[in-house]
């Protein structure tokens, strides 16, 4: 119990730290403030998503011959603090293109981070709660970090116009201390995993049909957070101005909705990536044709994706936990996230291809896929 308390407390601050360090309100709001190119907003997303994710195929191999998971999740932990103190740093010194392209470089970093300790906290996470209760665990996390974020941002909102310039430099101190106080929570948690006979630990790509169904059906699901930034793009104000209120608004769906996301995922994984799809089309349907410029509309729709796309990741980390057991599942969630992260880098490319030449919003192609994806669950095999 005393682990158990401990991750869930290592958990929340750690999702306390990536809403602070969100690509979709942060990151977007820092790029805007400091006066960098519009194309490198759109490129944050995919690089905090896929630069988490191509290693992990890569971790999983090397894995296979070191049980202690731990000892990679603390490096990748202690890899994420270090990439925030380069974004402060850029911040800080520098402006324009310089102020972007260093950021962008120390979002790389971050995700690599990230990469690693997304890989092994699954591990971690199945060893101290069982199959069945592993969603309601994300999900408490999830809701905690949603509280303390929301109690953070709404002085921020109100002290903003006294704050001003130390908005960004506030949320992304922030953000370094949520790090280091996970690293410290989750210190004591020891985790070994059986990787099986030394015969068995070679290098092989030998997956059933439910990977590949997976990361189809995954793959369409990103456009949960690809979309994300266009809701702050479009809403045409003062970058630091709106930053609190988005990051309220994605705190206050994290606090509202994740334990019940996480509920419904210990009963079904594929429902609620039904559901949370659903709710994403809504909040993508809401920005299209209602094309408000108000501020409460758009943190309103905001905060429904927001709702949407905890669904999301509640509902495939819970299938990915479910779905295999042991060493299989760390196989199942290096492959599948490196896949995913060319996808990611694919849609991004893309998108800031069409963007220029498109006579209309990239954002219907996006909800088409979405619509897309939610079909497309039928096709993943139960997982429970």
């Amino acid at each position: 119990m005393k682990e158990k308390n401990l991750l869930i407390a290592g958990l929340s601050l750690n999702k306390l730290a990536d809403l602070l360090i969100s690509a979709k309100t942060t990151l977007t709001a820092v790029l805007l403030s400091v006066g960098a190119p519009l194309w490198m907003v759109g490129w944050l997303v995919p690089i905090r998503e896929s630069g988490a994710l191509l290693p992990q195929v890569l971790i999983s191999v090397y894995l296979r011959k070191h049980t202690q998971r731990h000892i990679v999740w603390r490096i990748g932990m202690a890899i994420q603090a270090f990439a925030v103190v380069g974004m402060l740093f850029s911040v800080i010194f520098f402006s324009s293109f310089t102020a972007g392209a260093l950021l962008l470089a120390s979002l790389i970093f971050l995700s690599l981070g990230r990469s690693a300790c997304s890989l092994t906290v699954k591990d971690m996470e199945a060893d101290v709660a069982e199959k069945g209760k592993r969603g309601n665990l994300i999900g408490s996390a999830s809701t905690i970090s949603g509280v303390v974020t929301l109690v953070i941002s709404i002085p921020l909102v109100i002290l903003n116009d006294n704050l001003s310039s130390n908005v960004l430099l506030l949320v992304l101190g922030g953000s370094l201390l949520s790090f280091v106080l996970t690293l410290v929570c989750v210190w004591p948690i020891k985790t070994s995993v059986d990787t099986g006979s030394d015969e068995e630990k070679t290098f092989s790509i030998n997956f059933d049909s439910t990977v590949y169904k997976f990361i189809l059906v995954r793959g369409l699901f990103v456009h949960s957070a690809l979309v994300a930034p266009y809701f702050m793009i479009e809403k045409n104000g003062d970058a630091q101005e709106l930053l609190p209120i988005y990051i309220g608004a994605e705190a206050a769906a994290a606090l509202l909705s994740s334990i019940i996301w996480g509920r419904l995922a210990d009963k079904s994984a594929k429902l609620t990536l039904r559901l949370s799809g659903l709710l994403a089309l809504c909040s993508c349907g809401g920005l299209l044709y209602l094309q408000s410029t108000s501020v409460v509309t758009s943190a309103f729709l905001f905060f429904l994706l927001s709702i949407a796309h905890t669904g999301v990741r509640t509902g495939r980390k819970t299938y990915s936990l479910d779905v295999k057991d042991g060493h299989e599942r760390t196989e199942l969630v290096g492959f599948s996230n490196t896949a995913i992260g060319v996808i990611l880098l694919a849609f991004g490319a893309l998108y800031a291809a069409l963007t220029p030449v498109l006579p209309f919003s990239v954002v219907y192609i996006m909800a088409l896929v979405l619509l897309v994806a939610v079909v497309m669950t039928v096709i993943l095999p139960s997982e429970k």
